[in-house]
């Protein structure tokens, strides 16, 4: 009975893990699209309501000048890649700890 709870609890701790990846890979996919936030407003304004460029609501070259807007999205994107590396270091090492952990159960019912 306790080999079957084992393996019962293995199951579910990973479906458990693959869920928290799944939601992570989610997380971050978001995360790294941060240089995004300015285009994509841009681009709904342009090509869905035909709106011209000088009259966009979402304008960061109008509100912060040519080279403001470059700074800027270069800024979104540096941030996106410390979080994205922070995260991802993370995810790593978490999954390195839940891995060695399940090894330790599957190595009990061996026994």
């Amino acid at each position: 009975m306790s080999g079957a709870r084992k393996a019962v609890d293995s199951t579910i701790r990973r479906i458990l893990v693959y869920t928290a990846e799944i939601i992570a890979s989610i997380i971050l996919l978001i995360i790294i699209c941060l240089p995004l936030a300015f285009v994509v407003p841009m681009w709904i304004q342009q090509v869905v309501f035909g709106t011209p460029t000088a009259q966009l609501l979402v304008n960061p070259i109008a509100w912060f000048g040519p080279v403001g807007a470059v700074f800027i999205t270069l800024g979104l994107g540096g941030v996106s890649s410390v979080v994205g590396y922070l995260y991802v270091t993370r995810l790593l090492l978490t999954g390195d700890t839940v891995s060695s952990d399940s090894d330790a159960i599957l190595s009990d019912e061996d026994e």
